[in-house]
């Protein structure tokens, strides 16, 4: 076994590992998507002291059409805007607290992972593959809540599991007279050590508060009490206390059904039977240099833990985390597929993995039993050299610290400080004004189309109004602009602008010009 004093050097230099790899470069990458949101109401709220979105162009409080967003995952946010008070609102320092919380959950995958497996080098294995982990350093590097929802929902799992499977408390907490009559009440009557409640319960609506996925934590608990009264039924052993919880399950049910029918709407309204987002499943395995490399370590993880007595229900409740959720994904979940959705479910992959590594060495190390110290660390070494993407640090065009016309994501810095440079000084520019961050203080008339609420496209006729309006103008569009712009404006733009091509606006992006000189006839378009 490895010393403690071994794994904490280790440990911190698996953590120095992950932080370079999440600081570096931390601002080369302009903002895109929903990041937009969040520098919006945290820097409203740094102004303000409410979580008011905030209009960079103006200088003012936005105009907004969903102001609840604003007020999204908060506790989140407010760690941002409090940073705004000592340092400028840029993109490094704005994403540098999600890169705070990458660095709290590998030290969290560590524990977690140790805990479950009763292996240390699972858990330094654990800390590293996330470390390391391509999903984790960009969701690390973005400015979304995503960085915090991935270790608190993972703490949740962790406690939930204490809680249920009556692990005991430390010995000196048990010191503590009423603690321990208080914890061995709780295991006659329900078979739970109640020490945990409170931290569940805490964590959990924290969790919750972060993102609502966290319900997902009901499948799990079901998947994982019904597999544990098949076992129990199988073994000949009583069922309880797994009766018990299904019972309460139950109970707890029926009365949300009847009294809180209206609070749980949102959760089953987010719910649909027979979906088909069978891209999750290659997304959870997409840190991995083969997908098949993968799949067979996580597979064969499962199976090591199984496979012990000592972590047996610790295999059950890793399985139900990755695999229940992972279903839930595919076939329930009412929600455009997206990386984002599935990142916390990478923890528990993680894990199964790490144990499927030290499972393999494991394994080896005693049919090589004459050098069997060298065969383990030979498949360890080689695991850590051969598993994870290293090939995605190396991809120039478009990985998280480079930024070129290949990006999968607009650069939208230069892109605006383009059009800001060549625009008249009275043109209008046509865009999703919430990427106004991007032409601050520039007090630029600003036509906005396709916000969070919006459902209409704008038509061709709109557009013709404005060249009427305008003399000039610029219009913007990423390529997932487009479900908010009508067929038939889009071929007119295609037709009478000048479409601009320069190096500053390649990419997944649309930039349109037009001025006085642009020969079609406004009277014969209206």
């Amino acid at each position: 076994m490895i010393s403690i004093r071994s794994v904490l050097v280790i440990l911190f230099l698996i953590v120095c590992l992950g932080g370079f790899l999440r600081f570096y470069n931390l601002g080369e990458r302009s903002f895109s998507a929903d990041e937009f949101l969040d520098i919006n109401a945290t820097v409203g709220y740094a102004q303000t002291g409410q979580w008011q979105a905030w209009d960079h162009n103006l200088q003012v409080v936005a105009q907004r059409e969903n102001a609840l967003s604003d007020q999204r995952a908060w506790l989140y946010r407010i760690q941002v805007a409090k940073l705004f008070s000592f340092v400028p609102p840029t993109e490094f320092f704005a994403r540098s607290v999600s890169v705070l919380w990458g660095l709290v959950t590998i030290v969290l995958m560590y524990f977690v992972g140790s805990s479950f497996s009763r292996s240390r080098t699972v858990g330094l294995l654990s800390a590293f593959f996330f470390a390391v982990s391509i999903v984790g350093i960009e969701f690390d590097r973005t400015l979304r809540m995503y960085a915090m929802f991935f270790p608190v929902f993972l703490l949740l799992s962790w406690l939930l599991f204490q809680l249920l499977e009556n692990v005991d408390i430390p010995g000196r907490l048990r010191q503590i007279g009423f603690v321990s009559r208080l914890v061995d009440v709780c295991r006659r009557v329900c078979s739970i050590n109640v020490v945990y409640l409170l931290p569940v319960l805490f964590v959990g609506l924290l969790s919750f508060h972060l993102h609502p996925l966290t319900a997902n934590i009901a499948f799990v608990l079901l998947g994982y009490i019904c597999v544990m009264l098949i076992v129990r039924w199988r073994q000949k052993k009583k069922m309880w206390p797994y009766s018990f919880f299904l019972s309460s399950a139950g109970v707890l049910l029926l009365v949300g059904a009847l009294f809180f029918r209206s609070a749980l709407a949102p959760l089953f309204a987010g719910l649909v039977f027979f979906e088909n987002h069978y891209s999750y499943i290659g997304t959870v395995l997409s840190d991995y240099q083969h997908p098949l490399i993968g799949l067979l370590l996580v597979v064969f993880g499962a199976y090591f833990l199984l496979c012990r007595r000592e972590t047996f229900t610790a295999g059950v409740w890793l399985s139900s985390c990755a695999l229940v959720i992972l279903l839930a994904a595919v076939f329930l979940w009412r929600r455009v597929a997206g990386e984002q959705y599935i990142f916390f479910v990478q923890s528990f992959v993680i894990i199964l993995l790490s144990a499927g590594v030290y499972g393999l060495a494991t394994l080896l190390r005693d049919v090589y039993s004459g050098r069997g110290r060298q065969v383990f660390v030979v498949i360890i070494s080689l695991a850590i050299l051969l598993v994870p993407a290293y090939g995605y640090f190396f991809n120039a065009d478009d990985n998280a610290y480079h930024q070129t016309s290949r990006s999968s994501q607009p650069r939208y810095r230069e892109i605006f400080s383009y059009v800001m440079k060549h625009r008249q000084d009275d043109a209008v520019l046509v865009t999703r004004n919430f990427r106004n961050y991007y032409w601050a203080g520039k007090d630029v008339s600003v036509v906005d189309f396709g916000g969070e609420r919006t459902k209409r496209k704008i038509t061709r006729d709109e557009i013709v109004l404005l060249t009427q309006q305008y003399s000039s103008g610029w219009v913007v569009l990423s390529d997932n602009d487009e479900e908010f712009v009508s067929k038939e404006a889009l071929e007119f733009m295609e037709e009478n602008f000048e479409r601009v091509n320069d190096v500053a606006v390649r990419g997944p992006v649309l930039v349109y010009r037009w001025n006085q000189e642009n020969n079609f006839s406004m009277s014969d378009e209206l």
